[in-house]
């Protein structure tokens, strides 16, 4: 014991002395009469107000320079400078100067007086006009110096008013309309933001209205301060707003040139034009019918400009995926009794109508008096001029992709269940099938498995073959014409028909049949549906072995797995998806309930105590599943993760148990870590041949819970690591003979929960995620009721219990 203490204390007493070593070494390249610069903190003399933490945050942002990274407190990368000299040539110095270090951050090269002006303007923008920052040089031993930043804020000022001066001209009508929406909060803090927020919140009102022409620079908010600590802020247009930005907009012409190239320009937007449904389309190689854009292009002739139908317009052309290039163009024009447009070219006389018109008599005095009376929003006012609508042509270029491509793939695979492998698909596509901007691909796939960690609970290798045929239209291919939903995303209908032969090196073979027809669309960025009216598969086995008889005897519920099974039904998915970078709280929401058998069951009677098609009975079933996560962003490079699964699934008339494929698993590698994937459950069932025998390791159920919390943190570069915690388990409908306390009970499931946790190492590369999670069980549902916690069994010395407990995990991507 003693001898091991020993070795203890060394190993402190070194490590303590390389740490000495190292911080010494941090100046050693510092010059004479200079000092490295080790940081900056901000220090608030006043009452802290409500915000405190993201005002300190922002200010903390605003300080420079920033003083040499560190990693786990250790600055390694001005450590390496300092081991190097100033390089002659690519030698080791060069690396450790040029490439792997980072030169010292020097206190002259912070400018304290201004950083401290900038802060201050950043109070002053914030609502404490009165505010002051002072900085102080604060030295630490011979060669280091930190910067310390006092803010004394003092009062803050609020929002007392807001007012709008305009008029009651079209335009002054158009920004007071905006007023009941104000972002601008009476007795809010005052802040530049929120002034900005409001000027672009007005902008995207008059957008919608057909101010095409106007921007948030035409918008200004004074701000009146001499109210004893509160301002009054008036909101108005600036008098030197100029003419083109004060009239709304109807649209005129709507054209487009789906065959638009740079290289031709000239070219490719000549043609005679077709006036399909109101818009124009020159196509004159006859790429696309017309039909392809009727429920793309939402701008409308004869009616008011409005920004989201122009953003919603761009944004489905582009969705269609058949062009790589999508730009518009649009110009006020003055006579509407005419149309020019063959011949115009986003490089050529096209830009500006150089077309000589003759006004009507009426438009004419009409077009003198605006010109002559009002140029600008102040002249419009006191000359008391009423404007009319003007006019605007829109033309949209759209360059295509080539219609036909060919692309191979080789990717790698980890599953839940321990296989890893590899697999090459060969895809072929054509982008405009039928000329209809219908996507037809053509995938053929190949590839080989192998199982990971406990072989004799999986089972060999195997290989899988398939083929799919698949055609997305962009549009609903439904009995229902005209259905289309106003949104920028495009609905799609997809019909696909596939087959796949799975084989199980000495065991079997499945053969596997889907045809299905899906519709797909979006309402935002953020809600997604998938609904699946038809979805029929058919699983047909052959080619057992005496091996896989071998396997029934002693697991007879492992025949389900390979049984013929015939589904009929379809299914609904709804998604919920905010996450983003630069959001502390992000969510993923999604619902999906699968049928099957509902509709035959009622129209096909009973043949032989079962309902049958083609001979071959077809399974009945509900199936309900839940998963909702919550993504918590705590700082830099630090995320905390939890979910929720919950499923359900009922099988009745033809079905006793859910179609095998439709069951649900638990544990592996993004499932419950610390159990091997399909070992645990159903319940308080295992059986124990799993671990030491060649039986399969296939335990399904009817019903699953699980609860996942996962820390994630950067620590260098690529690396990421994690420490999570799992539960959860599976459990059937009915009771099975042979699967004792596998049955879900509303009085005891709780009590038959597993629980695991472990750490992880992620190698995240962006194009790629490589995840090794180390984790062991917790509680045991399996084991006797007073028995099932096992945190104090944990024994990492021992060979044995490592053997048993301590379940690696090498798998691609994150668990969720």
């Amino acid at each position: 014991m003693r001898k091991r203490n020993s070795h203890i204390i060394c190993c402190i007493i070194c490590c303590l002395g390389f740490l000495g070593i190292s911080s010494c070494s941090t100046t050693r390249t510092v010059p004479e009469g200079d000092r490295l610069y080790t940081g900056s903190s901000v220090t608030w003399k006043d009452k802290k107000p409500k915000d405190y933490g993201s005002l300190k945050e922002n200010m903390e942002k605003r300080i420079r320079p920033n003083p040499n990274r560190k990693f786990i407190g250790m600055p390694l990368k001005l450590w390496l400078y300092n081991m190097g000299k100033e390089p002659k040539g690519k030698g080791l110095n060069y690396l450790l100067r040029k490439k792997w270090g980072e030169p010292p951050v020097l206190l002259s090269k912070a400018k304290p007086d201004y950083t401290g002006t900038v802060l201050q303007e950043y109070l002053v923008d914030n609502g404490f006009f009165q505010a002051g920052v002072t900085s102080a040089v604060k030295n630490s031993g011979k060669k280091k110096a930190s910067i310390n930043y006092t803010a004394t804020p003092n009062h803050r000022y609020t929002i007392k008013s807001v007012t709008f001066l305009t008029d009651s001209s079209s335009i002054g009508k158009a920004v007071t309309g905006t007023a009941n929406e104000s972002s601008l909060v009476v007795g809010a803090p005052y802040s530049l933001d929120s002034v900005k927020a409001e000027r672009e919140r007005i902008h995207a009102s008059l957008k919608e209205q057909g101010f095409y022409y106007f921007t948030p620079d035409y918008l200004l908010v004074q701000v009146d301060s001499t109210n004893r600590g509160t301002v009054d802020l008036f909101v108005k247009i600036k008098d030197n707003t100029p003419l083109l930005a004060l009239r709304p907009y109807r649209m005129h012409d709507i054209s487009l040139f789906p065959d638009y190239s740079l290289d031709n320009d000239s070219t490719s937007t000549v043609g005679t034009p077709l006036n399909y449904h109101g818009i124009y389309i020159v196509d004159s190689a006859k790429r696309f019918k017309p039909i392809v854009f009727e429920r793309s292009v939402f701008l409308r002739p004869d009616s008011l400009y409005r920004l989201s139908s122009h953003n919603i317009t761009l944004q489905r052309l582009i969705n269609l995926g058949v062009f790589k290039f999508v730009k518009g163009s649009f110009r006020p024009i003055r006579d509407t009794s005419r149309h020019t447009i063959v011949g115009r070219g986003l490089n050529g006389p096209g830009g500006r109508d150089t077309t000589v018109r003759r006004l009507s008599p009426a438009k004419e005095a009409t077009y003198k008096r605006d010109t002559t009376l009002a140029s600008t929003y102040r002249a419009m006012v006191n000359n008391k001029v009423s404007l009319d609508s003007g006019w605007l042509d829109a033309q949209f270029f759209l360059t295509p992709y080539k219609r036909r491509s060919l692309q191979a793939e080789l990717r790698g695979t980890s599953k839940s269940n321990g296989f890893v492998g590899s697999e090459v698909r060969l895809s072929a596509k054509n982008r405009n099938w039928l000329h209809a901007a219908n996507l037809l691909e053509i995938t053929l796939n190949g590839g080989l498995e192998w199982q990971t960690g406990n072989n004799k609970a999986g089972g060999g290798n195997s290989y899988v073959l398939g083929a799919e045929a698949a055609v997305t239209i962009p549009r609903f291919l439904t009995p229902i014409k005209g259905i289309n939903i106003r949104t920028p995303y495009v609905p799609h209908t997809r019909i696909s028909a596939g087959y796949e032969l799975y084989s199980r090196a000495d065991l079997y073979n499945l053969n596997a049949y889907t045809v299905q027809l899906q519709y797909l669309w979006q309402r935002s960025a953020y809600l997604s549906h998938v609904f699946s009216p038809i979805a029929v598969t058919y699983v047909l086995p052959t080619k057992t072995t005496a091996a896989y008889d071998s396997i029934l005897v002693n697991d007879p519920s492992q025949r389900s797995a390979i049984e013929k099974q015939f589904i009929l039904g379809g299914n609904y998915t709804i998604t919920y998806n905010n996450q983003a970078a630069n959001r502390v709280h992000s969510f993923y929401l999604s619902g999906n309930i699968d049928v099957s058998g509902n509709i035959a069951g009622l129209l096909i009677k009973k043949s032989d105590s079962t309902k049958n098609i083609l001979n071959n009975p077809f399974a009945q079933y509900e199936r309900l599943s839940l998963e909702g996560r919550h993504y918590w962003s705590l700082g830099k490079g630090k995320q905390w993760i939890n979910r929720l699964f919950l499923g359900y699934g009922l099988p009745y008339g033809n079905s006793t148990t859910l179609p095998f494929v439709k069951q649900f698993f638990t544990g592996g590698s993004s499932s419950i870590r610390a159990f091997r994937a399909r070992t645990l459950g159903p319940g308080s069932f295992h059986n124990p041949q799993v671990d030491s025998s060649s039986l399969l390791a296939n335990e399904a159920g009817d019903i699953k819970l699980e609860f996942n919390s996962e820390l994630r943190v950067h620590v260098a570069s690529v690396f990421n690591v994690a420490a999570f915690v799992d539960a959860g388990n599976i459990w059937l409908q009915k009771a099975v003979p042979d699967k004792t306390g596998s049955r879900f009970k509303w009085e005891s499931f709780y009590k038959e929960i597993a629980v695991g946790a472990g750490v992880g190492l992620r190698i995240d590369a962006s194009i790629v995620v490589v995840r090794f999670d180390v984790a062991i069980p917790l509680r045991i549902p399996y084991l006797p009721e007073n028995e099932r916690w096992v945190i104090n069994k944990i024994n990492f010395g021992e060979p044995e219990w490592r053997k048993k407990n301590l379940i690696l995990n090498i798998a691609i991507g994150y668990p969720f």
